[in-house]
């Protein structure tokens, strides 16, 4: 599994803001949680476009495990309960 510092790297030469087009700085990016290899990361451009989006860590040594119609409304389950309230869930 690659390291953070990769991560973090990879993320500033690939993605850009989806709203402006522009590139993210280091600072721009925030790791916001890991679970299961699906990494949470926030983006803020310096206009202050901010940007939620998962991604999964690749695991080569691991052995691949279809995703299941019960994932997914998991997914649906937990997003339908959520207020939007990031700001409170992120409070450090």
């Amino acid at each position: 599994m690659p390291n953070l510092h990769e991560i973090i790297a990879q993320i500033q030469r690939e993605l850009y803001c989806p709203v402006c087009g522009k590139n993210y700085e280091i600072g721009e990016i925030r790791l916001r949680g890991l679970f299961d290899h699906t990494l949470i990361v926030q983006t803020m451009c310096d206009s202050g476009h901010v940007t939620l989006f998962m991604t999964t860590i690749k695991n080569v040594t691991r052995e691949k495990h279809p995703l299941k119609t019960d994932d997914i409304l998991d997914l649906q389950k937990s997003l339908e309960n959520f207020n939007g309230d990031f700001q409170t869930i992120w409070k450090p």
